[in-house]
């Protein structure tokens, strides 16, 4: 049993260390809920500045480039890995996308006017506001990509084939009412 005085001593050890485990604790907390930093996206590429139109980047992994409002019109993206990368705003006219994994790349705001998806992946793509007159979507995977209902129709009208690799229908992957 303790005596009074040192019952206050303790007591006193226990509200010193319990204000320094507090701090620890509370040290813990915030640097486990503060954010790390984010690598921003740049607001341009180098194809927006010289344009990289008629470039051939087939089969080549470019998961780590970006092509931000950049000019790739007829640019060669034939069985690439562009796997999540930004294309946000980019004219991609006549572009050549055959065999491309575009799994969740953002294609929103660009121009694909006649550009070539056959067996493209474009599985989880951003494409709000994006131009696709005239492209060739054959065999292309359209699963859980998130279309305009007026666009979506367009492709409908031209959906056919089943991509290579996912064997999903594109049709299917488009939701086109037969």
């Amino acid at each position: 049993m303790l005596r009074t005085g040192e019952r206050v001593e303790v007591k006193s050890w226990m509200h010193r260390c319990g204000a320094a485990v507090a701090a620890v604790a509370a040290a813990a907390v915030l640097s486990s809920v503060a954010p790390s930093p984010v690598a921003a996206i740049p607001q341009t590429s180098a194809c927006a500045t010289d344009p990289c139109d008629d470039f051939d980047y087939s089969n080549q992994d470019l998961r780590k480039e970006f092509f931000t409002k950049g000019s790739l019109k007829r640019a060669n993206f034939s069985n690439s890995n562009l796997e999540r990368v930004t294309l946000f705003g980019a004219n991609l006219e006549k572009a050549n996308f055959t065999g491309a994994n575009l799994l969740y790349a953002d294609l929103g705001q660009c121009n694909m006017q006649g550009a070539n998806l056959t067996d493209a992946i474009l599985e989880g793509v951003i494409v709000s506001s994006t131009n696709f007159d005239g492209a060739i979507i054959e065999g292309s995977d359209w699963t859980d990509v998130i279309i305009r209902k007026d666009i979506n129709n367009e492709l409908c009208k031209v959906a056919s084939g089943t991509n290579p690799v996912t064997e999903v229908e594109t049709r299917e992957s488009l939701m086109c009412l037969d």
